[in-house]
């Protein structure tokens, strides 16, 4: 049996749906001497049988939990820490409705999950108010999905005043200069924070899966990029949006055809 050691060393970002996780059952429960304890678990999900285990105690990292078999994460479309965050509070949820459980223990768990709470709405707050800042965008995503190993400038682009007849170009990483440039149309308030936050992470994932050559063709966009594109959590809504949005950004920003499309146009 393969072990993964994936573990919440501080609340995450949460502002992702719910997760489907399987049926939990819960094994025995091992108290140690640091006042903490250890308690297994079992997933049930899709005929399947995932193990793994939670710990709680005193000090810095008051909670960390595992899961022991690799091919449960490739289950969900979204990263490793969106589903050991969701499935952190299932399990300290069915652990805290132990009546046996010390009160030392049920205070840690609460305080977990206060903190988490403070913490998502701080995001959250931040999120409204900033949800166009890139800086903004390029760090929580930097933090989130790739443990904040990418190092690269971030700037909007220059918008040409005319109408883009036949394509557009959302982003740009230029790799000799680490820089990503966005295009500014994408500032516009018809466009969803997922499409802006998905060019910004799609310009990302070329540094963390670099292009390499191929029979004498470069390859960019090569198995390794496209998988990890598709970890970004709204990438379906995402790509969904500009498959039937991508003329709109055709035109220059502030053009009133731009809202005479809108007008004609399902929404999305």
């Amino acid at each position: 049996m393969a072990c993964l050691m994936n573990s919440i060393q501080a609340p995450v970002q949460t502002l992702v749906k719910t997760l489907n996780l399987g049926t939990l059952s819960l094994g025995k429960c091992r108290m140690d001497d640091t006042s903490g304890l250890t308690r297994m678990f079992t997933l049930k999900k899709n005929g399947m049988d995932y193990v793994g285990q939670v710990r709680v105690r005193p000090g810095v990292l008051p909670v960390r939990i595992e899961v022991f078999n690799e091919n449960f994460f490739e289950e969900f479309d979204q990263p490793e820490s969106a589903v050991l965050d969701n499935l952190a509070g299932k399990v300290l949820k069915q652990v805290k409705k132990d009546k046996t459980l010390p009160e030392s223990v049920k205070t840690l768990i609460d305080e977990y999950f206060e903190e988490q709470e403070s913490r998502e709405e701080q995001e959250e707050v931040v999120e409204t108010v900033n949800e166009r800042d890139l800086d903004i965008i390029f760090e929580r995503l930097n933090q989130e999905y790739f443990n904040n190993r990418i190092q690269a400038k971030i700037m909007w682009g220059r918008d040409v005043k005319s109408h883009n007849k036949s394509g557009f170009r959302y982003g740009s990483y230029d790799e000799g200069k680490k820089l990503i440039r966005v295009h500014p149309r994408l500032k516009q308030d018809f466009v969803p924070q997922c499409v802006l936050e998905l060019t910004v992470y799609h310009e990302m994932c070329h540094q963390f899966a670099p292009s390499y050559k191929k029979n004498g063709t470069w390859q960019s966009h090569h198995p390794e990029f496209k998988k990890k594109e598709r970890e970004y959590r709204d990438f379906k809504d995402a790509k969904n949006w500009e498959k039937h949005n991508w003329h709109r950004l055709l035109l220059p920003s502030g053009d009133p055809l731009v809202g005479e499309a809108d007008s004609n146009m399902a929404t999305p």
